[in-house]
């Protein structure tokens, strides 16, 4: 009697496994996707970042090389010290184009529509301060 009875079982996942299964999958999907959606984010904030200080250091190469003067305007920089120059910016937080002032050497982000607004990346710190 043993063996009908072991025989008569049907083999398969009930439904609760079947649930939780896949809300372990759900689970897991919406945690990969916040992962992935921040690392773009702080991917955008890096390149421009490193964008803003290799514009800084061909313009510190430039002034090094032409006795302390800054060059009139960022265009002036290529090909010599940059290949191009971008004439705007984006961020994680935002974009805008690039100003210069050529007597101090500063590059400002400046946001469409406002005059030099303080944006700050996804660590809190300031885009001005890299």
């Amino acid at each position: 009697m043993s063996l009908r009875s072991s025989n008569n079982l049907k083999k398969g996942f009930t439904l609760i496994e079947m649930l939780v299964v896949v809300s372990v999958i759900g689970l897991l999907v919406s945690i990969a996707g916040y992962n992935n959606t921040r690392v773009l984010k702080k991917s955008k904030d890096a390149a421009l970042m490193v964008e803003l200080d290799l514009m800084r250091t061909a313009i510190y190469q430039y002034a090094l090389q032409n006795s302390g003067k800054f060059p009139e305007s960022l265009e002036s920089l290529t090909p010599e010290y940059l290949n191009n120059v971008h004439k705007q910016w984006k961020g994680s937080l935002g974009g805008g184009i690039y100003s210069y002032d050529s007597r101090t050497g500063a590059i400002v982000l400046l946001t469409e529509g406002s005059e030099n607004t303080t944006l700050v990346d996804m660590s809190g710190k300031k885009y001005a301060d890299y």
